[in-house]
């Protein structure tokens, strides 16, 4: 039995009516009509016509629309690193504000997918999207630094964060996260050396612009012979890529390490000692609450310490110094160690001391921090603070005590002068034989943050013409003054086109990474992220969610909308 076949009806076609067919004669029976009814029997079949279409295409925007939201739902919920589940329970509160405000709507935003799965695959697509705009970003950089760090997430398994900072022709820095690959075996040199090669094969990252690799310090990133650092710059060397590649150890690392030796050991591990026999038992840390309130102090509790976190020593100690009555009188009353050391005077001065020492550390921890810091101003105030402590050398072996403000508050007969100088003097030492991976660049520096004040003599021979028509440029020093060095270049000096030797060493400064901060930063996100609740979240997502959160690319989503079919919430 054939099948009946069905006449065509052009307006369930959804084509457009074409104004050409007017011109054409047909075989209908329109053919035996008027000429005003055949024009009337047009003009209503166009209008069917553009009645669908329009119904059509009205449907299809309604559905982007919805695809369109349940992107950006899923790209909040990456960036603020949030459960996939949540998507769940984000619906369910629209859905019973939109029944308490707009009723009538319910039915647009209840086809709003967000599902586990679907933000799943709408983040899995979202990260593809950011990485290919970033092997763009990367094909555009005319120099470029690497900071690597390696840390454990939640279930012991080794995590290898790569950031990359780079400098285009126009001389625009961007500093963004590459990727965080897992080592699931040992984490020589050699694994965090492989592991970089397949992320710069990833990205079509091209090593002859790489001019720094920065790492945390640790052996397997910095040995000579099988550091990850070392093995890179042998792989560039043994590629043909001729230029420099500096291997520099994170500043804020090594200031923290410094830091170290301005530590009282007879003070230090006391208060360590009172502080946690305080906090860690439940019936001595309330009844000590109870007292603060009582006494109404400033502060209402103490803080622990914690040895891998930059700022505990100094805020620690600052907390303790503030409550160092309130503790003396609690110790006695608990008959607790350390009672005795909260009634020394000369102790105290020494407490005062270290208090003192460790808040200049820590606001120069501060000052080294944030992301986009150019390198240079890294080490100033490496070279500021190394100032400082020479002239506080000199102050404190005279006894002026005016920049240690807990000291002047003891009795002048308990302080000890001669532990004073000598914490400051190991301290002194102790900066001067660090920082050897930036020491040797200083000349560098200072032809970028001050190329009028230079030398030209002392200046690479590739630079001395650029730099003497630089300084006999009384437009150019005019307007130095009132520029930061970044921006001198790249708006003053850059449009002339007449120093292209010299803005090539200025991109190869600002490109270096002076920290690995921004590791640290990602390492702080990666906690959250992959949490105790969330110990199964897998590498591949635990990396998209980081990219999104932290890369300051967005994805494309309207390219991801099209070809995409919508598919409704059930």
């Amino acid at each position: 039995m054939s099948a009946i076949v069905k006449k065509r009806k052009v307006d369930l076609e959804c084509r457009a009516f074409n104004p050409e067919w007017l011109k054409h004669s047909t075989k209908h029976r329109a053919l035996h009509r008027s000429a005003a009814e055949r024009k009337e029997a047009i003009v209503k079949l166009s209008g069917n016509l553009q009645k669908s279409t329009s119904l059509f295409c009205k449907q299809t925007t309604e559905a982007d629309k919805v695809t369109l939201a349940s992107y950006e739902v899923s790209c909040l919920l990456a960036r603020r690193m949030k459960p996939f589940t949540d998507g769940d329970f984000i619906k369910e509160c629209i859905m019973v504000v939109i029944d308490s405000l707009c009723p009538e709507k319910r039915s647009a935003f209840d086809s709003v997918s967000l599902s586990p799965r679907t933000v799943c695959r709408r983040i899995e697509e979202m990260s593809d999207s950011v990485n290919d705009s970033l092997k763009t970003c990367c094909s555009n950089f005319d120099a470029c630094s690497l900071a690597l760090d390696e840390s454990t997430d939640m279930k012991d398994t080794a995590q290898l964060a790569i950031f990359i900072r780079g400098v285009t022709a126009a001389l625009q820095v961007y500093e963004e996260f590459l990727q965080l690959l897992p080592l699931h075996g040992t984490t020589t040199g050699q694994d965090i050396f492989d592991a970089v090669l397949q992320c710069v094969k990833q990205h079509s990252f091209n090593l002859s612009r790489l001019v720094c690799v920065t790492t945390d310090g640790a052996p397997a990133m910095t040995g000579k012979k099988k550091g990850a650092a070392s093995l890179l710059v042998r792989h560039c060397e043994a590629a043909g890529h001729t230029q420099p590649i500096h291997k520099v150890h994170c500043i804020i690392h090594q200031e923290s390490l410094c830091s170290k030796s301005a530590n009282l050991t007879d003070v230090m591990s006391i208060v360590v000692k009172v502080v946690n026999s305080i906090l860690s038992r439940s019936l001595n840390h309330r009844q000590f609450q109870a007292l603060t309130d009582e006494v109404n102090a400033h502060y209402g509790d103490l803080l622990y310490f914690c040895e891998v976190r930059w700022l505990s020593h100094g805020a620690m100690l600052s907390r303790v110094c503030d409550l160092q009555q309130e503790i003396a009188t609690f110790l006695r009353q608990k008959n607790l160690h350390g009672a005795d050391h909260f009634s020394n005077p000369q102790w105290l001065a020494h407490l005062a001391l270290l208090t003192d020492i460790t808040t200049h550390l820590n606001v120069l921890n501060v000052k080294l921090q944030g992301k986009n810091i150019v390198v240079t101003d890294m080490y100033s105030h490496i070279t500021a603070f190394e100032v400082k402590l020479r002239m506080w050398e000199a102050q404190l072996a005279a006894g002026q005590f005016m920049h240690f403000p807990r000291i002047t508050a003891c009795a002048p007969d308990d302080v000890d002068l001669n532990t004073c100088v000598g914490v400051v003097t190991s301290l002194r030492e102790e900066f001067a034989s660090r920082f050897t991976g930036v020491r040797p660049l200083a000349p560098g520096f200072k032809l970028f943050t001050s190329p009028f004040d230079f030398p030209v003599d002392e200046a690479p021979a590739p630079l001395q013409m650029e730099l003497v028509e630089l300084q006999c440029n009384d437009e150019l020093k005019a307007k130095y003054r009132t520029a930061s060095p970044l921006s001198f270049f790249r708006d003053l000096v850059l449009p002339f086109n007449k120093f292209p030797n010299y803005i090539e060493h200025v991109k190869r400064i600002v490109a270096m990474f002076g920290s690995t901060y921004c590791c640290e930063q990602l390492f702080s996100k990666m906690k959250y992220t992959k949490s105790r609740i969330r110990s199964q979240l897998s590498d591949r997502h635990l990396n998209d969610i980081l990219l999104l959160s932290t890369s300051s690319i967005d994805p494309d989503i309207e390219s991801l909308l099209h070809g995409k079919q919508h598919q409704p919430s059930h």
